[in-house]
């Protein structure tokens, strides 16, 4: 679960980054640039799909289970 959570998290920040580009977010008063809730969390689903993709179906319970531990990390 390791090298899945390594990949979703890879993938999260990248399209997190492309989003930030796309729309030209500015950083706020403490430097962060955040999406809008919607877009972050259909971003967290895309990246989440996107492990998927990249294991078994053997895999697909297990990676529902950690699934809420992921989105909460993030």
């Amino acid at each position: 679960m390791g090298v899945a959570h390594a990949l979703f998290m890879n993938r999260l920040h990248l399209l997190r980054l492309t989003e930030v580009v796309r729309l030209g977010i500015t950083p706020d008063q403490d430097g962060i640039m955040e999406l809008p809730p919607e877009l972050d969390l259909e971003v967290q689903q895309q990246a989440y799909d996107y492990v998927t993709t990249c294991f078994p179906q053997e895999f697909s319970a297990l990676l529902a289970e950690v699934k809420a531990d992921w989105i909460r990390l993030t």
